[in-house]
Parts: C-alpha cells; sequence; structure tokens
C-alpha cells in the first residue's frame, strides 16, 4: 500500500478526523488528501459522516470501516498460538485437548457452508470440498483417483501458527475427512519443511 495512506489509516485508527485536521497533521496538501481518501474510500477502508461546524458546505469526519481496521496490525496468530500451547501443556500435554476442539471446530465450519448451500442445489462432497477450503483461504486443488482424494493446499491461513505447532494442521485434516467421510491421511506440511500441505485418502496412505 502506497505509504501515504497507510499514513492516513494509522492516523484514523487513533481518531476520525477531517481533511483539513489529516493535511495538518500529515504536512500535505488537503487536495491531496481527498485524493487519497477518495482510493480509501474506493477500496472500502475509509468512510465518512457528514457534519457541520460552521455555515455553508459541511465538513466529512472520515474514519475507518471494519475493513480498514482489520488492515491494521493484528496478533491473532500469537493469540491462537499461546491458546493451543496452554491447551497443548494441560491434561497430559499431549495435544489431545487441542486437537478435541480443532476436530469439533472442523466440524462447525463444515456445518456453517454446508447451511449456506442452497435446498435446491444439489453438489457432490468433492465439490462441497473444494468450496469451503477456497472460503476458508486455503487455495486448494482438489483430485479425484480410482484410489482417492488428493488435496493439496497452496495457503495456509494459519501459517504462523503452524510453523510452530503442528496441532493446528488437525484442523484442516478434519475438514477433509468430515466433507469426503473418510480416513485422511498427511502426506506433506509445511511445518515439517515441504512447500505444501498435502492430504490423501487412499487406503495404501491411510
Amino acid at each position: 500500500m502506497d505509504g501515504t495512506r497507510l499514513s492516513i489509516l494509522n492516523s484514523l485508527q487513533r481518531r476520525p478526523a477531517t481533511v483539513d485536521q489529516l493535511s495538518s497533521e500529515l504536512g500535505m496538501a488537503a487536495a491531496a488528501v481527498r485524493r487519497h481518501l477518495e482510493i480509501l474510500q474506493r477500496d472500502r477502508l475509509v468512510a465518512f459522516e457528514p457534519i457541520r461546524r460552521k455555515p455553508g458546505r459541511p465538513e466529512h469526519l472520515f474514519a475507518l470501516t471494519d475493513e480498514g481496521q482489520e488492515l491494521m496490525p493484528k496478533r491473532y496468530h500469537l493469540l491462537l498460538q499461546r491458546l493451543l500451547s496452554s491447551m497443548n501443556g494441560s491434561l497430559n500435554g499431549n495435544g489431545d485437548a487441542a486437537k478435541a476442539l480443532l476436530t469439533q471446530v472442523a466440524r462447525v465450519m463444515v456445518e456453517e457452508h454446508r447451511a449456506r448451500t442452497p435446498e435446491d442445489e444439489e453438489i457432490g462432497r468433492i465439490e462441497l470440498l473444494r468450496r469451503i477450503l477456497e472460503d476458508e483461504q486455503f487455495s486448494p486443488a482438489v483430485e479425484e483417483s480410482p484410489d482417492g482424494v488428493l488435496v493439496t493446499l497452496h495457503n495456509c491461513p494459519y501459517r504462523g501458527v503452524a510453523t510452530h505447532s503442528e496441532v493446528v494442521c488437525t484442523l484442516d485434516r478434519e475438514i477433509i475427512a468430515e466433507v469426503l467421510d473418510a480416513p485422511v491421511s498427511s502426506t506433506g506440511r509445511i511445518n515439517q519443511g515441504h512447500p505444501l500441505c498435502t492430504y490423501d485418502t487412499s487406503p495404501q496412505q491411510v
């Protein structure tokens, strides 16, 4: 993102502001600030509401949208990593509690996606799996073979956690198992040095 627009977002994260206030804070011409705000509005990162401080044309008070807030630095992966680490340290310390929770989360995710599928639309397990993994940002490739199904995940939305704790891989494996209703074997994981995560339902792999 352009450095100036990022500066505007940082400023608006602290407090809503008018064009004149942003212009003064950033040391920029008001016209330039407006151009950047137009782009940020187009990208749905910023919204505004009119305010009247003096007679005449109303000013606009700009603020971050929810999308804009999500663009700012977050530490979700650290929170998830700490939660899983804490769960791994509970009970017998072998990760059973974390695995059980992620298995349940996987089932909830699958049911959410099934519920969003129109009743008059009939889709098979392979297409449903592909849709779920795409919606969850896994960038999947799902291939059928006479022996089973091979799933390749080109993106890991939890990569920051997976590189430290392999228990998070329970989630994608259980999503695949739940949809295909078949045992699934992990044949490659990024936290084991593989470039991609791969899963296989072939009997010789499971």
